[in-house]
């Protein structure tokens, strides 16, 4: 290669695809001088595009070698020959590409930032670009406000302003009016005149013959239609003369300029921003507040699951002990209440009435049954809160009751249906056999007990006075939880400290492993829930960034035209689009937030939040 020699192909070609394979380019052998005018015609599909792509080394040959001043293309890397395109081509592009929310200055500025060049003075460098394609006062506009001559001078000198050696322009002129084209034209003239080298793909004639040498291509096939004083297209004996790759700048683009891109691009379009916002912070909020919602209500059943297990205690006489005393002391419960870990604690007993019927009619009807055999049981009054009993209607009996052997009665639910009692507004009364009971109250619900519920309940010194009750047959003792299995000990002792053998202690065994298994299984629902929400989150903040690609591949064909290398863009977007999963993470964990703690008010529960999902949230928006 001649030193006026800018490029050289041998035997060039270009296949796209194996089945059938397409000949996009068929032996090219194409030499160009420094300071020549190159046009290249031909119908559409001849290998136009494919030929400028691989004269800007954007894309290889299949097959071939092509230099450019003396550098083997085909042997660089992506990075040399990204930094071979920023410092040695210039690209001029039929629909302009320039960047609609950038201005006109920070548009040719662009160019610069693959090159490594400090920002100092890079301001200055396009000012001067500007100046030259007569475009100096519109350096603050923004593209939609030019005609479409000031938008390709703006490419121009987008294009010039690292000073290359070689000009690609692919239809400079197609979307031109006529004067514009004529106004481009003749800044293209200039440009040759100042020793720049032109190639240019087109169609029109009056472009094509403004140039000093041009060809034809078709089917991917090359003819000489022109020359200068020699055929350029006859010189294969000259010896080409190799320069060293290791010369060559590779592409940079500084953490600084890396960093003002991807601010440039998130807010570039704050609408298309805010959507891919929105698709994070939804899937976030769904996320957290489905993992906190479901810890929270986990924790519920667990604490409700807890207060009922466990916690009670019956107290019986020794079966093996043959007496006929009570074993348990009347004032059972006042013992009791002095152990640390006592709730509450009573006694009842089962009343022996013999055959003696309850009744609460005064009347004998032959046609209805009036009179029922019924469970009466004794208690304490303290019985009642260790059984968690409520009241419907009425009272509960108290200890000045039973010290004066007051014949008064508590119905469970079911036994007052039976009864037919309905209200005490009429100050109801029951019989047992021929005694007579005022009812003071009946019960809605007990927790523990259930027997009480179709029982007619009277205090124990009544028992004893109307019936010979001797002492109680048992305790109940509710517990705090994790208390039984001392206080279970410690019962004996309270109760007989002359004889703990002559108690019966019975404590349900710890539901440990019906307790685990609950918990695994709500813990199982919560990370299926929550992989699902995330899943489904990942997939539409994947959908939303996909199109978010698509819709700027016009931009990215720019930056890869400019000097930039595949992985400099993947940066840039994927710095973005972490950046958005950052931000949006931060709101979605925020949101989620709320949701659980107001959810939880309403409901009146206690919030559990996992203190690792908020601060792993902004994580898992940014690794999306």
């Amino acid at each position: 290669m001649s030193t006026d020699t800018i490029l050289e192909l041998h035997k060039i070609s270009k296949l796209f695809g194996s089945k059938p394979a397409v000949h996009a380019l068929v032996d090219i052998d194409l030499w160009v001088e420094r300071g020549e005018w190159l046009a290249i015609t031909g119908p559409s599909g001849a290998g136009k595009s494919s030929l400028l792509n691989i004269l800007g080394c954007l894309d290889t040959p299949s097959r071939g070698s092509y230099y450019l001043e003396g550098v083997d293309t085909a042997s660089l890397s992506d990075r040399q020959r990204a930094g071979l395109r920023s410092r040695r081509i210039g690209f001029i592009f039929q629909s302009f590409h320039l960047l609609p929310h950038r201005s006109v200055l920070e548009n040719v500025m662009l160019a610069e930032v693959y090159r490594g060049e400090p920002q100092p003075g890079r301001r200055e460098r396009a000012l001067s670009a500007l100046k030259k394609v007569g475009l100096s006062h519109r350096v603050e506009f923004l593209p939609s406000k030019l005609s479409g001559g000031e938008r390709q001078r703006v490419a121009i000198a987008r294009a010039l302003i690292g000073s290359p050696l070689l000009l690609l322009c692919d239809e400079p002129t197609g979307n031109l009016d006529s004067k514009s084209t004529d106004s481009i034209l003749e800044l293209f003239e200039d440009l040759n005149q100042q020793g720049l080298t032109l190639v240019v793909v087109t169609h029109e004639e009056h472009v094509a013959q403004r140039a000093n040498r041009r060809i034809h291509m078709i089917d991917g096939k090359l003819n000489h239609l022109g020359s200068q004083s020699e055929d350029l297209g006859e010189s294969n004996s000259v010896k080409t003369e190799q320069k060293d790759k290791a010369t060559l700048a590779p592409s940079f683009i500084s953490s600084r300029d890396l960093l003002d891109e991807a601010i440039a691009g998130m807010f570039a379009r704050p609408s298309r921003m805010l959507l891919t916002l929105l698709g994070i912070v939804i899937g976030l909020t769904a996320l957290v507040a489905t993992i906190g919602l479901s810890r929270t209500a986990n924790n519920r059943i667990i604490s409700q699951f807890d207060e009922l297990a466990a916690t009670e205690i019956t107290v019986i006489a020794n079966p093996s002990l043959i007496t006929s005393e009570s074993v348990i002391p009347w004032d059972t419960s006042t013992r009791l209440a002095r152990l640390n870990g006592v709730v509450a604690a009573g006694t009842m007993s089962e009343v022996n009435i013999g055959e003696s019927l309850v009744s609460t009619s005064p009347i004998r009807d032959p046609a209805h049954q009036t009179s029922f055999k019924m469970s009466v049981q004794a208690t304490s009054p303290e019985l009642f809160t260790a059984i968690r009993a409520t009241l419907e209607a009425g009272r509960f009996f108290d200890e000045g009751h039973s010290l004066r052997h007051d014949q008064v009665a508590l119905l469970g639910p079911s036994a007052a249906l039976r009864l037919g009692v309905f209200g005490l507004g009429q100050l109801p009364a029951l019989t047992i056999g021929d005694k007579l009971y005022l009812i003071i109250g009946v019960l809605k619900s007990v927790e523990r007990q259930p027997e009480l519920i179709g029982a007619v309940i009277i205090p124990e010194g009544t028992a004893s006075h109307d019936f010979g009750l001797n002492g109680p047959q048992k305790a109940i003792i509710e517990t705090k939880i994790g208390a039984a299995s001392l206080i279970a000990d410690q019962t004996p002792l309270a109760l007989r400290p002359d004889n703990p053998n002559s108690l019966k202690i019975e404590v349900p065994a710890e539901p440990q492993r019906v307790r685990d298994a609950v918990q695994s299984d709500l813990n199982i629902l919560l990370l299926l829930l929550g992989g699902l929400t995330l899943t489904v989150g990942a997939i539409g903040i994947g959908n939303i960034m996909l199109v978010s690609v698509i819709e700027r591949t016009g931009e990215i064909g720019l930056r890869r035209a400019i000097g930039a290398t595949r992985k400099q863009i993947a940066a840039q977007f994927l710095l973005e689009s972490t950046s958005m999963g950052i931000i949006g993470g931060v709101m979605g964990a925020s949101f989620g937030i709320l949701i659980v703690i107001a959810v939880a008010a309403y409901q009146v529960w206690s919030p559990v939040l996992d203190p690792l999902v908020p601060l792993f949230a902004p994580l898992v928006g940014g690794f999306i």
